[in-house]
């Protein structure tokens, strides 16, 4: 598991103590990192393509 990176993420990004970070679940802390994406106005993830779609692009491309 990437902690430094985490941690760097935790730490710096997120402004939070060794303490919050080290007491947080891993649902808390990316639940945390996607609500300060979101005040920072970065845009929604790209959705993958339904199955219309995919059977759409299979039958024209083959």
């Amino acid at each position: 598991m990437p902690f430094r990176q985490w941690m760097r993420t935790g730490l710096g990004g997120l402004g939070w103590r060794p303490v919050d970070f080290w007491s947080a679940t891993l649902t808390e802390f990316f639940e945390a990192i996607n609500g300060h994406n979101e005040a920072q106005g970065s845009e929604e993830p790209t959705a993958a393509p339904s199955v219309d779609e995919v059977a759409a692009l299979v039958a024209k491309y083959g």
